[in-house]
């Protein structure tokens, strides 16, 4: 464990103990509860698939974004996400971009439905291995495309790829101390249509879900999301939707996700979210500390890069808020064959019930 990391531990059972020891707070400590946000990360940039001029440029880049996903050692950097969730113990995980590439027969007119790459499964087959009980409690699917991909003179497939938000929850804990009573996920009612020249005009769904929570006998909602990232006008609607909707409850609300929109650049997204009540809990927790989340690597996640934006947000109302911390972004959690377990970091928080 890093110096970093080990200070940071301190500090969360230093603010845990104050917590637990200040009258107005007595009984909370069973309350204290840990949540996590990761971006896994696709695998590729779609950029050129949209760009491609032509119908032979289309099926080479197609080909291009399938070969750099598998040369990205994806079950390798799922194994680097649950290091850190089994680190944490989150009751609750949001994951992001969480994709699943499928292959079939050229130019087969039926979906293709061999599995290539499945990031949720998995994760899910890493954590059961090292004994960890979660099981995906909401899942909301966002893009679906099927194209085709030469490889080369004999080489050639039908690629399939989903796009998904997903919701972890433990399974190991008693039902007096953790019970989902609702679930939802839904695709924004505002999304971002992209015109391509060869694809013509295409709508890139983005979506959220949420869990009705009783914890302890407390209950409250968690809400993860995706927002758009390429379109601030769509972002924004897509903000405000989320004030407007899942996180409009009397509740205590825990909103977190990738919300491609950076606090410290001026978010008018962040702001957005902001208005609705929230606490920024990394911002709070972590005065002065400025917590970039990305870009952590390029294209490909062997290419290293220093992150410049803090994207990735966990955001909180009607909690107290007791600790936070970034994973991911150092040096010693790059794999065994350097890649970086996401382009995203993962942000870990600690907030405790009120009574």
């Amino acid at each position: 464990m890093s110096i970093k990391r080990k200070l940071t531990a301190a500090l969360l059972a230093l603010n845990l103990i104050s917590l637990c020891a200040a009258p107005s707070y007595a009984g909370n400590r069973d309350r204290s509860l840990t949540v996590m946000t990761y971006n896994m990360y696709h695998g590729t940039d779609f950029t050129d698939i949209f760009q491609a001029q032509t119908p032979e440029q289309l099926v080479a880049e197609v080909a291009e974004a399938y070969s750099d996903t598998i040369a990205g050692n994806v079950p390798e950097r799922v194994a680097a996400i649950a290091d850190h969730i089994e680190a944490n113990s989150p009751t609750l995980v949001g994951l992001q971009e969480v994709a699943l590439w499928q292959t079939g027969p050229f130019m087969d007119p039926a979906p293709a439905t061999t599995v290539s790459v499945d990031h949720l499964q998995l994760l899910l087959d890493e954590l059961a291995s090292r004994g960890l009980h979660y099981a995906p409690i909401a899942i909301q699917t966002n893009l679906v495309a099927e194209l085709p991909a030469v490889f080369g003179p004999t080489a050639a497939l039908d690629i399939r790829f989903t796009d998904r938000v997903v919701i972890l929850a433990r399974t190991d804990l008693k039902t007096s101390q953790f019970k989902i009573e609702n679930t939802e996920a839904h695709t924004f009612s505002v999304i971002l249509p992209v015109t391509s020249p060869t694809l013509g005009t295409i709508y890139i769904p983005r979506g959220w879900t949420s869990a009705d929570v009783k914890f302890r006998g407390k209950t409250y909602r968690f809400v993860n999301a995706h927002l758009e990232s390429f379109y601030e006008p769509v972002q924004y609607a897509q903000a405000a939707e989320l004030v407007q909707g899942p996180t409009n409850t009397d509740l205590p609300v825990i909103l977190l996700g990738d919300f491609n929109s950076d606090p410290g650049s001026g978010g008018y997204a962040y702001q957005i979210l902001m208005s609705g009540g929230f606490s920024d809990v990394w911002a709070s927790t972590q005065p002065g500390q400025l917590g970039y989340t990305w870009p952590l690597s390029g294209e490909i996640p062997s290419d290293i890069l220093t992150p410049t934006q803090r994207l990735d947000l966990i955001l909180a109302r009607g909690v107290d808020l007791a600790a936070s911390d970034i994973v991911g972004e150092e040096a010693e959690d790059i794999t065994p064959m350097g890649f970086r377990p996401s382009d995203h970091a993962g942000l870990v928080a600690t907030v405790v019930l009120k009574p």
